[in-house]
């Protein structure tokens, strides 16, 4: 099943001059599927998964989840119910608990999450998963960085969203932690025939999956 469809997308900005970052992108991800973007910075490879994630639109092209056309209408809902996002910067609420990080998904969409509800032994169960269960009830802020981004893995399942996007999720780790996470999130994502794209610098962790782009000069290839 195709999870993502992106075709010809472009991305123009007109401030402070006018410049494209993107250029005529398609791209086809199946259900199962694990796919790295790689590119230096400032190639715009953040810009293509905020697109993909609907986070910002295109300047032109379309873009289709599960079959569904994505437009302002619904890019809410494809972004709760469809895709799992990880950030570099982790993006965990600190004054909070880690299992009420994990939960936010689930609070955001409405759903019960007190304890003894779905959504509530989920969140424990993906936080075994990571191993990250003696830390359920800590506050966020006091996780290693290493931690955070198991949280925030585990968070990104919480909902069971077809596609996950993960954009350097290895950029504040070292080298040994960074192969942890690559590891633990390919595991995840093949396991639960999830179809995962990332973002990231790092060939050698590129490597790890099934299928390699390379964002230059705006051009995937």
């Amino acid at each position: 099943m195709t999870v993502l469809s992106a075709t010809q997308i472009s991305k123009h900005f007109k401030s402070p001059t006018d410049v494209t970052v993107l250029k005529n992108i398609s791209l086809e991800v199946k259900a199962g599927e694990t796919v790295a973007i790689i590119g230096k910075s400032g190639e715009g490879k953040t810009t293509l998964l905020h697109i993909l994630g609907t986070l910002e639109p295109p300047t032109e092209g379309s873009l289709e989840i599960c079959g569904l056309r994505a437009s302002a209408a619904n890019w809410s809902h494809l972004r709760n119910q469809k895709i799992g996002f990880i950030f570099q910067a982790y993006n965990l609420l600190e004054d909070y608990t880690v299992l009420e990080n994990i939960l936010m998904p689930a609070k955001i969409a409405g759903q019960n999450t007190q304890p003894g509800s779905f959504s509530y032994q989920r969140a424990l169960e993906l936080l075994a998963e990571v191993g990250l269960a003696h830390r359920a009830h800590f506050p966020a802020k006091l996780l290693s960085g290493g931690e955070k981004q198991r949280a925030a893995i585990a968070r990104a399942f919480l909902n069971d969203p077809a596609l996950i996007l993960a954009d350097e999720p290895s950029g504040n780790l070292d080298h040994a932690h960074s192969k942890i996470i690559y590891n633990l999130l390919l595991e995840a994502a093949q396991k639960r025939g999830k179809a995962l794209i990332v973002v990231t610098h790092d060939r050698e962790l590129a490597a790890l999956c099934q299928k390699t782009y390379s964002l230059m000069d705006g051009v995937l290839s």
